[in-house]
């Protein structure tokens, strides 16, 4: 929260012209977004250079944008997200067959955080394997909301659904997860149960 305040004030400072503030939310928020944009793409470079994009952008703008920002991160992750979509149209290999969207991939973020409480390597693997059942809808519903720790509102935004919606994905997503492990743990019952009859 504290560097959310941070970055809108040196947002305010940036649209006032203090270009010492503008390179500082490149070095606050540049590797989150390389990050974020990473899950939908491994080239790293068309990434930066959306990145790069983003920023001439927001500089050749800034005397229209508004002072106060909420969540200044959020908002260049939308920057950056149409960006990348508006360089993947060139390309049908980032997209779903059946939704025509862009994939979002939490392939190593997400696991990281649920794997590295876990030690034990069958653990882990019955992790990666709830995480491959979910959709990538609803892996990036994941990150946002647990990852990134962003509101609903926030999520909305960036996945373009109203707050309803979001709320309604999360908990199914999450929901989903919760079935698969209670499907596990079913099946552990059973052996058990053959193993020792």
């Amino acid at each position: 929260m504290e560097e959310q305040v941070n970055i809108s004030n040196l947002w305010r400072r940036f649209v006032e012209g203090d270009d010492y503030a503008y390179a500082q939310i490149y070095d606050l928020c540049g590797d989150d977004m390389l990050v974020y944009g990473l899950h939908f793409t491994s080239d790293r470079e068309l990434v930066k250079d959306c990145m790069q994009d983003v920023f001439v952008d927001l500089y050749k703008r800034r005397r229209k944008l508004e002072k106060e920002m909420d969540n200044v991160k959020c908002y260049l992750f939308i920057a950056l997200k149409n960006k990348l979509f508006d360089a993947f149209k060139k390309s049908v290999e980032f997209y779903q067959i059946e939704t025509l969207e862009p994939v979002f991939h939490t392939e190593y973020t997400v696991e990281d955080l649920f794997i590295r409480s876990e030690t034990n390597r069958h653990q882990r693997a019955k992790i990666k394997e709830i995480l491959q059942r979910l959709t990538p809808r609803q892996h990036e519903v994941i990150y946002y909301r647990y990852v990134e720790e962003m509101s609903y509102e926030e999520i909305g935004k960036l996945m373009q659904m109203n707050v309803q919606s979001v709320r309604n994905l999360l908990s199914r997503s999450i929901q989903r997860a919760r079935d698969f492990v209670s499907e596990y743990v079913f099946s552990l019952i059973l052996l058990v149960q053959l193993f020792w009859s």
